[in-house]
């Protein structure tokens, strides 16, 4: 065919090929926007409607997000040759779900993200790349938005337990502790106040956003070794929570470290990491050598 370049060896056209592959590749593009526009959107409003988060809410959220992003990133990538393309009706759902960006609340952007994970994952059958995302974004707005809302609603029948826990191992560092209602001291001049923000299992849906990233970055299903590797990432979050609060005991200065000052950000970023080595040294233990050259 003359005036038309083709591939070495076959008939099919580059135009026809690069035509071929447009729908697939504005497809990742689409993904990759919607992912990223929701975290964009939701970090600038933080920042002009919560005049001071506090630096370890900060790090903490920047972590999930970048962690939901590369995972989205990493899915299409490694399934170039079998990419999802969007239907008209994909496209006008995640352009409606986008409408939550301009919500004025930074947590209310996930509510978009969740329709549309739920619309994704609603397509397992037909993609799975789309449900791998699906995944990920349902992860994100539950670690953002829903499971805030649910430990809000249900702390006040936890607190009276997870106080006298935090008491019992308190006094083996302050043999004098004491907890009343929802205050532990460690002095009688000064006492901290046990409220949902500050609870032990704070970060623990982090964690598991963090363990799912992984795992679809590294393209590994769900095993019993995963699941004991997020066992192991929640029990240490748990305990770094604790030693947290219980540093905020002996004096104002120490609570305002460990709270709000540098102190904070130190336990937000031990805490990722807590949520990130087990399950990468499990994927690593399982991975399998390399062939050695014969």
């Amino acid at each position: 065919m003359a005036g038309v370049l083709t591939r070495p060896g076959m008939g099919w056209p580059i135009e026809a090929a690069r035509a071929a592959n447009w729908p697939v590749q504005a497809a990742s593009w689409n993904l990759l926007i919607f992912g990223c526009g929701t975290a964009a959107s939701a970090a600038l409003q933080r920042l002009l409607l919560e005049p001071d988060p506090g630096l370890q809410r900060l790090v903490e959220l920047k972590f999930g997000e970048v962690f939901a992003t590369l995972a989205t990133a990493a899915i299409l990538f490694a399934a170039r040759h079998r990419r999802p393309a969007l239907t008209r009706t994909d496209l006008a759902i995640l352009i409606a779900c986008a409408l939550s960006w301009f919500l004025p609340e930074p947590h209310a952007v996930y509510a978009g993200m969740t329709l549309a994970a739920a619309w994704l994952l609603a397509r397992r059958a037909r993609d799975c790349v789309l449900a791998d995302i699906g995944q990920i974004w349902l992860a994100l707005s539950l670690c953002e938005l829903w499971s805030k809302l649910v430990f809000k609603m249900f702390y006040h029948a936890i607190e009276p337990f997870e106080v006298a826990v935090m008491a019992w191992v308190g006094r083996v560092v302050f043999p004098g502790l004491q907890a009343s209602g929802v205050y532990l001291s460690a002095r009688p001049d000064w006492s901290i106040v046990m409220l949902e923000g500050c609870s032990a299992f704070h970060n623990l849906s982090l964690a598991a956003l963090i363990w799912l990233c992984v795992l679809k970055i590294a393209g590994r299903a769900v095993t019993r070794g995963t699941l004991g590797a997020l066992a192991v990432s929640a029990v240490l979050v748990v305990a770094i929570n604790i030693a947290r609060i219980l540093a905020m005991l002996p004096s104002a200065e120490a609570y305002r470290y460990w709270h709000d000052g540098a102190g904070s950000v130190t336990v937000a970023l031990v805490s990722v990491a807590a949520s990130l080595l087990p399950i990468v040294l499990q994927v690593e233990r399982t991975s399998c050598p390399l062939a050695r050259p014969a």
